[in-house]
């Protein structure tokens, strides 16, 4: 688990700007650490479209790298997991 971000502008990144995470954990804790803001969750939306997207292409094509597909299904799960938590939240607060 990723545990020297405290906030999510100190959150590890890749050199085009995607939060890393490691494990489920990070995902979630990632998403508490979003919560309030709008343009990093739609940023994470936007992300696990992208991941969906590529894969169905991928998916299309004759010889697909399933490596490289289960590398962006992987990324994707952590979105979707982001997503979820960050939801529940804001479910249990109302």
């Amino acid at each position: 688990m990723i545990k020297t971000a405290r906030s999510f502008e100190s959150w590890p990144r890749t050199k085009a700007g995607e939060p890393l995470f490691t494990c489920t954990e990070d995902a979630i804790f990632y998403a508490h650490l979003i919560i309030n803001n709008e343009m990093e969750r739609r940023k994470i939306v936007r992300l696990r479209l992208e991941v969906m997207f590529t894969l169905q292409a991928m998916r299309k094509k004759a010889n697909p790298n399933l490596n490289r597909m289960m590398k962006l299904a992987v990324k994707g799960q952590f979105y979707r997991e982001c997503l979820e938590e960050v939801e529940r939240i804001e479910k249990e607060g109302k």
